[in-house]
């Protein structure tokens, strides 16, 4: 599956790393995930916790509890994101720099 389109995507008011790892999860599994998501980030919704990732799934990446909570797609082990500076296919590691914790959910 190629999805080195979404490289050329870049963040903005309207279009954040939600909406982007949305559009990302959609193109691997074909689910439409944006009320699901919406209504997990808003703590009304569920996700399954995983232990460990399994390719696909979310990534949560958090600061603190104040913070908001940044999103991104595990898949073939590797994290699809979309930060300020654009769209990033990057290791888990990596991306993991700059947030106190990452939790993964299917």
């Amino acid at each position: 599956m190629n999805l080195e389109h979404f490289l050329s995507k870049e963040w903005s008011k309207d279009y954040t790393c939600n909406e982007f790892a949305c559009d990302v999860w959609q193109a691997i599994t074909g689910e439409d995930l944006r009320q699901r998501l919406d209504d997990f980030l808003n703590g009304s919704g569920q996700f399954e916790r995983l232990d460990e990732p399994i390719s696909p799934c979310l990534a949560y990446y958090k600061w603190n509890d104040q913070a908001s909570t940044h999103v991104g797609v595990f898949f073939n082990g590797r994290v699809w994101h979309l930060g300020l500076r654009g769209a990033q296919n990057a290791d888990p590691q990596v991306v993991k720099i700059g947030f106190r914790t990452v939790e993964y959910y299917k």
